[in-house]
């Protein structure tokens, strides 16, 4: 037994009033009367004997206190627990919108309608004082009710709730309904999705900490079988010194729940044109990366659309970006004193001479620099901090600094030939490595994941990779003294490679394309955004006001603001894409769940009010019908 609003029992204090009543009666008084012809027609129960009368009385004082008793109790809400002795405040419903919900059943019924349909079913069995709460969440919860009694604000906005195309992210989902169900235990969460806390997509159990009465119950919306290929990865860049020319890689997966293998094709347009195809055979829990080049004019808008006989997930299925060439690198020049090397300035006049690079010159006075480059040339000379917000090419290191640790010769070692590392490397793209010969200058090693592209001796003399995402190039040698280099074309095309391996992959998001996935945030200006997405079978575009200056990616396809800020918005996710299927371990029904383990049964409060006003018409019929005003 348990009061659901105890505040109210203060009530009870108002039986004082009927003790006192009864305690302190005035005493009757004798009266002289001329006549006695009006007593004799009184009332029999005024001519019963006083111990009668005294019982009648204790009678009528114990009815009016169970009177004012049942009301206060049915005030406080008075519920009852079965046997089993729990008792249910709080019931928290905790709904997974995320993409995976679109999936639709054979009557064209979704997840999430088909969760909806559930919870107006449970909600039937939960008693009308007991507070229900609704959290919706994908990548980022939200708390759609808070704790409410009142059923049809809560289903109003249930029946508001849709399929967002994000992921699902759970952890922070489940803090947010455990915090608010233990704001007034015992409760209840009933989780919605289309897979259970025990991640059947990753065959991980993720720990989950239950408090002290709080209690999960998992309600399984997946498909008996299912079926997804889906493009789980998509990345645009432009081909190295190949004009209106674009690198494309692209990731494609089949669910690990698919019941056999699945024949895709991707179909790839440029301009709303068919430009190539690819045809793909995908086994369940396969995934296959590929790399293709096309070509096409600035602001063209390239479309990636994958197909199959069956595919029960649409929203992983097309990729749109425009074509946009980011503009020249920016590159910053710094050499310890005013005499420059005629060789490396001659190498980066030439490659300055193309569309593709603009050049900053200074000494180490004018570090740190002001204006944002894309790649800066430490040329003889490095920092005492390493920059960590852009691309470095170290020609002839003369101490240690960031990833690399190098220390200067003081008599350079003259080499006929080198040894080459990696000769696929972009760096060395058209060198002749065979030809070069070069003098060392430094000898160094590297942290990261830096590989060596040529070997002097033992030595590395050029290496390149990434520090911590950043791209680095090193170079131990003096062009200026080395034999049968600065002579050669050799040389400007290896400072040209750098320059634009370098680059290409530096962070250039200011001038190239947003590529952002479906649940970011982007920084925006302007005073509104046109989507154009992809509906029906053709482009659609809408225009909306811009009421912020950060907005939420909640839709598919590629957004332009008034101020020429671009980007686009897909739905690239491994694991969102891997739909799980509904297995023996994970069905079950728990239509009677609330009603059978948590014990809460209808509150009497009808039963009191309809017991209040029996009494009341029993004490008016048995001590007041025959009474005299």
């Amino acid at each position: 037994m348990q009061f659901l609003h105890p505040g109210s029992l203060w009530l009870l204090l108002l039986g004082v009033i009927p003790v006192m009543l009864y305690l302190f009666r005035r005493k009757a008084r004798k009266v002289r009367v001329s006549n006695l012809v009006f007593f004799k027609s009184l009332a029999r129960e005024h001519q019963e004997s006083a111990w009668l009368r005294r019982l009648k009385k204790l009678l009528s004082f114990l009815l009016t206190m169970a009177v004012l008793i049942a009301a206060v109790v049915a005030l406080a809400r008075l519920a009852l627990t079965g046997n089993d002795g729990k008792n249910v405040r709080t019931v928290v419903i905790l709904m997974d919108r995320s993409a995976s919900m679109a999936v639709v059943d054979e009557n064209g019924e979704n997840r999430l309608e088909a969760g909806k349909k559930r919870i107006r079913e449970r909600l039937r069995q939960v008693p009308k004082e007991v507070g229900v709460s609704l959290i919706a969440y994908d990548v980022r919860p939200a708390i759609v009710q808070p704790r409410t009694l009142q059923r049809r604000e809560l289903i109003s906005r249930l029946d508001a709730l849709r399929v967002r195309p994000m992921a699902d992210q759970r952890s922070a989902a489940f803090k947010t309904a455990i915090d608010i169900a233990s704001l007034e235990t015992p409760a209840v969460i009933w989780h919605f999705s289309d897979q259970t806390w025990q991640n059947e997509k990753t065959d991980q159990t993720m720990p989950i900490s239950l408090p002290d009465g709080v209690e999960m119950k998992e309600q399984n919306l997946a498909l008996p079988e299912v079926v997804n290929p889906g493009i789980t990865a998509f990345r645009l860049r432009p081909a190295a010194m190949e004009s209106s020319r674009y690198d494309a890689y692209v990731q494609l997966a089949l669910n690990r729940a698919a019941p056999h293998p699945v024949q895709t094709r991707l179909n790839v347009s440029v301009g709303g044109m068919p430009v190539q195809f690819r045809e793909i055979d995908l086994k369940p829990g396969e995934r296959i990366g590929m790399t293709f080049q096309i070509s096409g004019s600035q602001n063209q808008l390239l479309r990636l659309d994958l197909k199959s006989d069956r595919d029960d997930f649409p929203l992983d299925n097309e990729v749109m970006i425009p074509l946009r060439d980011p503009g020249p690198i920016l590159a910053a020049w710094i050499r310890p004193d005013e005499t420059e090397d005629p060789f490396t300035r001659l190498a980066l006049s030439t490659v300055q001479d193309g569309d593709n690079f603009e050049l900053l010159k200074g000494n180490p006075t004018a570090w740190p620099l002001s204006e944002k480059v894309d790649v800066v040339i430490f040329d003889g000379w490095l920092p005492e901090k390493w920059p960590d917000n852009m691309a470095v090419i170290v020609i002839n290191p003369p101490k240690s600094c960031g990833p690399v640790m190098a220390r200067k010769l003081k008599s350079p070692i003259p080499y006929d030939s080198v040894r080459v590392g990696d000769e696929e490397h972009p760096v060395l793209f058209r060198v002749e490595s065979s030809r070069i010969s070069v003098t060392q200058t430094s000898i160094y090693q590297t942290k990261g994941a830096l590989e060596p592209l040529w070997m002097a001796g033992n030595e590395p003399i050029v290496s390149a990779g990434e520090y911590n995402g950043q791209p680095v190039v090193v170079m131990g040698f003096s062009p200026g003294i080395s034999e049968r280099l600065p002579l050669t074309a050799s040389f400007p095309i290896l400072i040209e490679n750098a320059l634009l391996w370098c680059g290409e992959s530096a962070s250039r998001h200011d001038r190239d394309i947003q590529q952002l996935s479906t649940g970011d945030f982007a920084d925006v200006t302007g005073d509104s955004i046109t989507w154009t997405e992809w509906k029906n079978g053709k482009l659609s575009q809408r225009e909306f006001p811009l009421t912020s200056k950060l907005i939420e990616l909640d839709r598919i396809g590629v957004w332009k603001t008034s101020t020429g800020d671009t980007g686009t918005s897909q739905m690239h996710s491994a694991r969102e894409s891997d739909i799980p299927s509904l297995t023996k371990s994970s069905d079950g029904d728990d239509s009677d769940y609330f009603m059978e383990n948590v014990g809460l049964v209808e509150n009497p409060t009808t039963w009191l009010l309809g017991a209040m006003v029996v009494l009341l018409l029993l004490e008016s019929w048995f001590f007041h019908r025959f009474a005299v005003y």
